[in-house]
């Protein structure tokens, strides 16, 4: 049953989740059963399955496999996610999908198709999901549409304030609005970095300046945010595309799109059928987001707070690590909330040569520290590009330290300072074999 059920888990038409039949891992580097050896420090990007979760798959898999009636059990599972995310079935809906560009692919497809000669606007390609851009272009189908890119970062790579970034983004979205065109803002809550794009404040006072005109999908995909704020979101008629992977922990292609039924009513009429792959990922999804519900939030901030402030200083030690500041989110609403405080980390790391590692060198150190050798194992999110390159430099590339919902858990349900400082002992043993691992592979490369 546990490799039928590791087959499902990877069924699926996009090959990023197939998996190689020489190392049984997918595109991400992640196989399709538990790994509790390997620290999961890479929830920006995939996880792999945690015990908890597949011992429920275990429960479910009758329930599942055997029933023909896969839109009952899809419409059960939409059910749940509302009512663990505190969303009243009756004013708000769930569509599920197999991944989050497919919500936004079918979000975006919605209301481009309810306007008239749109522009699209949405985050620079380097910090979105792979596939976002794509999605939402093809959703405009034969539709004319300029799309628009906001820029999180400069041609150096370097990150661009909160407050500049909304400027640029608004300078360029203003003069359409003036002239009457109808355009889609695509605000990103959450990028690979973990950025908030646009601010949200700016962008409820340029909806409320321009009601009609300026339409607004939230990708929320890395679920980074409180969920009263996702609440909030939809109340101001702002649909929003999740996934029950990266921060929370479930397995890779998990994705939904979450609307309010007064203001969409036609999304009920749009969800796909999912095939028992995709129902089964929700299952195990699910179970990470009941887990995350149910623990006390209201001492996260401090732990938060306290584990950047203790990685910053310890950091120091590696001459050989680059890690980039991150600065407190500019968010809407409680800023006492636990999501004004980063929980994506990105860090450059250099070879042997003592120049930062290039893409290929630091994609071959993503897929060796799970992998078992001298110290600790395991996994950061997966490289990333910072900016789009065109500076006077080489590209940016980066490795991420994300904490995700399963690695705050000892946190919040021992209640103490002790769940942060292992926390930190843990990843500072995995930078450790980080640098390591890096001066071997940078040799050989030079």
């Amino acid at each position: 049953m546990d490799q039928r059920i590791a087959c499902l888990l990877a069924e699926d038409a996009d090959p990023r989740l197939h998996l190689d039949p020489y190392t049984g891992v997918n595109a991400y580097g992640i196989p399709p059963l538990p790994q509790d050896e390997v620290g999961e420090w890479g929830s920006a990007t995939a996880s792999a399955l945690s015990q908890r979760s597949f011992q429920v798959l275990r429960q479910w898999w009758p329930t599942v496999a055997e029933n023909p009636e896969r839109c009952q059990i899809q419409e059960i599972l939409a059910q749940e996610l509302l009512q663990v995310m505190e969303l009243d079935a009756v004013h708000y809906g769930a569509n599920l999908y197999s991944s989050g560009s497919g919500a936004l692919g079918e979000g975006g497809r919605h209301l481009l198709r309810q306007m008239k000669n749109p522009v699209l606007i949405l985050c620079q390609g380097s910090e979105t999901g792979s596939r976002v851009p794509e999605a939402l272009q093809n959703a405009l189908g034969c539709t004319p549409a300029e799309v628009i890119s906001l820029l999180v970062r400069a041609k150096s790579g370097d990150l661009i304030p909160a407050a500049l970034r909304d400027e640029l983004c608004w300078t360029q979205v203003i003069p359409w609005l003036k002239s009457g065109r109808q355009v889609l803002l695509v605000l990103t809550d959450g990028t690979k970095t973990g950025q908030v794009v646009p601010g949200v404040d700016g962008t409820r006072e340029m909806v409320a300046r321009y009601p009609g005109q300026l339409h607004v999908l939230v990708d929320a995909c890395q679920l980074r945010v409180a969920w009263s704020r996702v609440k909030d979101y939809l109340d101001w008629d702002w649909p929003v595309a999740i996934t029950g992977s990266k921060f929370i922990g479930g397995p890779p292609f998990s994705g939904a799109l979450l609307y309010s039924r007064t203001c969409h009513k036609e999304f009920e009429s749009k969800e796909q059928v999912l095939g028992v792959g995709v129902l089964l990922r929700w299952v195990a999804a699910l179970a990470e987001m009941k887990r995350w519900h149910l623990v006390p939030k209201e001492g996260l901030g401090r732990y938060l707070a306290r584990f950047q402030a203790a990685l910053e200083q310890q950091v120091g030690r590696w001459p050989a690590v680059a890690l980039e500041s991150m600065p407190r989110l500019e968010r809407s609403g409680d800023l006492e909330l636990w999501d004004v405080h980063p929980t994506i980390f990105s860090f450059e790391v250099c070879g042997a040569s003592g120049n930062p590692l290039e893409r290929g060198a630091l994609d071959a150190l993503y897929r060796r520290l799970p992998q078992p050798g001298s110290g600790v194992r395991g996994r950061w999110g997966q490289p990333v590009r910072l900016g789009e390159g065109g500076g006077q430099g080489p590209e940016r590339w980066a490795l991420r330290l994300c904490l995700g919902a399963r690695l705050l858990f000892p946190w919040l349900e021992t209640l103490s300072d002790e769940g942060v400082t292992q926390a930190l002992d843990q990843c500072l043993e995995l930078l450790d074999r980080t640098v390591v691992e890096a001066a071997r592979i940078g040799s050989k490369i030079g």
